[in-house]
């Protein structure tokens, strides 16, 4: 094998190596559940075309309390308060 060869296979192993390890580590940041980073109140969840069907270990969320929106981990979701439907009349 050239020189140039065996210095382009390395040099492209080491840019694959990069992006593998900056996304490990970016999933590992990410917190998981359903809970806004900012203001600790559970999120709504937003559909998402490309997280759902090419990432969906992912989950696109809204917090209806700050405005947030972001990237989240899937995990355990909060109990949502049940509706109070109004008493029918007549």
């Amino acid at each position: 094998m050239s020189d140039a060869a065996l210095f382009v296979l390395v040099f492209v192993g080491l840019f694959v190596l990069r992006i593998i390890a900056a996304t490990a580590v970016f999933l590992v940041l990410l917190p998981k559940g359903d809970h806004c980073q900012l203001c600790d109140t559970p999120t709504v969840r937003v559909e998402s075309w490309f997280l759902d069907r090419c990432m969906p270990w992912f989950r696109k969320s809204w917090c209806l309390r700050c405005g947030w929106v972001g990237v989240m981990r899937r995990g355990p979701l909060s109990e949502q308060p049940a509706v109070h439907k109004p008493a029918a009349r007549g």
